[in-house]
């Protein structure tokens, strides 16, 4: 419930700032091989404000019912296809992964975006340090490509854009190499 607040503050706030933009996502990952299965959700939020011709202010939330994280930070722009971010921020994580609440974590995230093709990656470091890269070919609606997500795995990805909607929606199968584990990843974005 408390989740479904900030999605009025941020309607008004996008409405106040003329270059904000900010992403809604969620998505859920199912393990095959895990004994007790089960689904984890997980919700996040992104915004990112202009603050010049080149630097944009990045604001980065997620939680799940393991982890919690909040990140701020900067985006630099050298060239129209390359985007370099840093941000810092707190975490919060549940006992079985040690119990630490508001330490200190930092992303890295790497973006290059041209006509047909899109490479995303995501170094963050904390209590448990983690990455995500991610490759598409863009079709017209459609993206095609591959993810390796540390803790998730590895394996093919599917990217759809909803016609003309801001929706987008996309699936993966995936290895995990830690644990030799099979799952999937189901997610929808809403860009604003």
């Amino acid at each position: 419930m408390k989740k479904l607040f900030l999605i009025p503050i941020l309607l008004i706030t996008n409405h106040l700032f003329g270059q904000l933009s900010v992403s809604l996502h969620h998505y859920d990952y199912y393990d095959f091989s895990a004994i007790k299965k089960n689904i984890k959700s997980t919700v996040s939020v992104y915004v990112k404000q202009d603050i010049g011709s080149s630097f944009k202010f990045t604001s980065f939330s997620l939680v799940n019912n393991k982890w919690g994280e909040s990140l701020i930070g900067l985006e630099y722009s050298p060239f129209k296809w390359l985007s370099l971010e840093g941000e810092v921020g707190i975490e919060t994580n549940i006992e079985s992964y040690g119990y630490r609440r508001n330490l200190i974590r930092r992303a890295e995230l790497v973006t290059v975006v041209t006509n047909k093709f899109v490479f995303l990656v995501t170094f963050e470091q904390g209590s448990l340090n983690w990455f995500d890269l991610r490759m598409f070919y863009m079709l017209k609606q459609t993206g095609i490509g591959a993810m390796a997500s540390q803790y998730y795995g590895l394996g093919p990805i599917v990217l759809y854009h909803i016609g003309k909607s801001r929706f987008k929606v996309w699936s993966s199968m995936l290895y995990n190499w830690d644990n030799s584990d099979y799952g999937t990843m189901i997610g929808i974005y809403y860009r604003m």
